[in-house]
C-alpha cells in the first residue's frame, strides 16, 4: 500500500489531473439556463464533471500505454510516468481500469442512462482517436472539437437543461482555435528543433495554420456579436446588454494570440490558463459580467 502511496504524484501525472479543467464545460448549459443558483443542478453537473474527468484520465492512461515506445524516444515525453519507468505498464493498466469503472458507475448510479451513454460515446470516440484518427491531419482536430461538444451534451443531459445551438457553435470554434494553435506550436518545434512532437505534425503547413487561426478568431468574434444582438438571446435573458461580454471574448482571443507568438508554455491551453494571470482576469471578467447581466 505504501508503495502506491509513494507513487501517488506519478499517478496524478499519468491521469493528467490539471487537464480536468477542460471538463468544466459541462457547467455551461446550466449556467446559460440560469440554473447556476440551483443546488440540484450544481450537484448533477458536478457528478457529470467527476465522471467525465475519470473517463478522460482513463483515456490518457490508454494513450500513454499505446504510445509508450514513441514516448521513450521523445525529448520531452520520455519523462512521462510510463515512458520513464516511474510507473509500470501493468500499474497504468490498473489505474485505467479503476478510472473506467468509477467513471461509468458514477454517471449511471448518480444520474442515469442519459449521462452514461454520452460518456460512453466520449470514451469510444477518444479510443478511436488514440488508435487511428490522431494520425490524420485536420481530422484529429475535428475529433477534439467533437469531444468538447460531448462535454456540453453531458452537462445538458445531467442537469436536464436546453442546449442552445449558439453555445455549440461557439464551443466548436473555440476548440478548433485552441487545437490548431497547439498544432502550430508543435510544427514550429519540429521545424526548429527537428523534434516530432506528434506523429502527423510534419503534414501541417505553418502558412495554412496561421491563416486558419486568423479566420477562426474572426469567426468567433463575429458570431459572438451576432449571438449577443440576436432577439432570441435578448428575450431569453431579458437583457440588451449581453454584447458587453464580447469585450472579454475579444480580449481573450487577442491575449491568446499574443501568447501564441511568444510560444508561452508551448501553447498548452491548460497551462496557459493556469499560469497566465492576464488571461485568468479576462476569463473571470467574462464570467462575472455574464453572471451580473443574466442573474441580477
Amino acid at each position: 500500500m505504501n508503495q502506491y502511496l509513494n507513487k501517488l504524484p506519478y499517478f496524478t501525472s499519468l491521469m493528467r489531473v490539471p487537464q480536468w479543467i477542460k471538463n468544466l464545460f459541462v457547467f455551461l448549459p446550466m449556467f446559460f439556463n440560469k440554473q447556476f443558483v440551483s443546488y440540484d443542478s450544481l450537484l448533477q453537473a458536478s457528478i457529470a464533471f467527476i465522471s467525465f474527468s475519470l473517463i478522460a484520465s482513463a483515456i490518457y492512461c490508454f494513450n500513454d500505454i499505446v504510445d509508450i515506445e514513441f514516448d521513450k524516444k521523445h525529448i520531452k515525453k520520455k519523462n512521462r510516468p510510463i515512458a520513464s519507468g516511474l510507473i509500470s505498464k501493468r500499474e497504468a493498466q490498473i489505474c485505467m481500469f479503476i478510472c473506467i469503472v468509477l467513471g461509468f458507475l458514477t454517471s449511471y448510479f448518480f444520474n442515469g442512462l442519459g449521462l452514461f451513454w454520452v460518456i460512453l460515446s466520449y470514451f469510444i470516440i477518444n479510443i478511436l482517436y488514440s488508435l487511428m484518427f490522431k494520425q490524420i491531419v485536420v481530422v484529429d482536430v475535428v475529433f477534439i472539437a467533437v469531444s468538447f461538444v460531448l462535454r456540453l451534451i453531458a452537462g445538458s443531459v445531467a442537469t436536464n437543461t436546453r442546449l442552445s445551438h449558439w453555445i455549440i457553435i461557439m464551443v466548436v470554434l473555440l476548440a478548433l482555435f485552441l487545437a490548431f494553435a497547439k498544432r502550430r506550436d508543435e510544427l514550429i518545434i519540429y521545424l526548429e528543433e527537428k523534434v516530432l512532437v506528434r506523429k502527423n505534425i510534419d503534414k501541417y503547413s505553418l502558412k495554412l495554420l496561421d491563416a486558419t487561426l486568423k479566420i477562426l478568431a474572426l469567426l468567433i468574434i463575429i458570431l459572438y456579436l451576432m449571438y449577443s444582438f440576436s432577439e432570441e438571446i435578448k428575450m431569453q435573458f431579458n437583457s440588451e446588454y449581453i454584447w458587453l461580454t464580447s469585450i472579454f471574448v475579444a480580449l481573450g482571443l487577442f491575449r491568446y494570440g499574443r501568447l501564441i507568438q511568444l510560444r508561452h508554455n508551448y501553447v498548452n491551453p491548460t497551462k496557459i490558463l493556469l499560469r497566465d494571470f492576464p488571461l485568468q482576469l479576462i476569463v473571470i471578467g467574462w464570467i462575472t459580467s455574464f453572471y451580473i447581466i443574466i442573474y441580477t
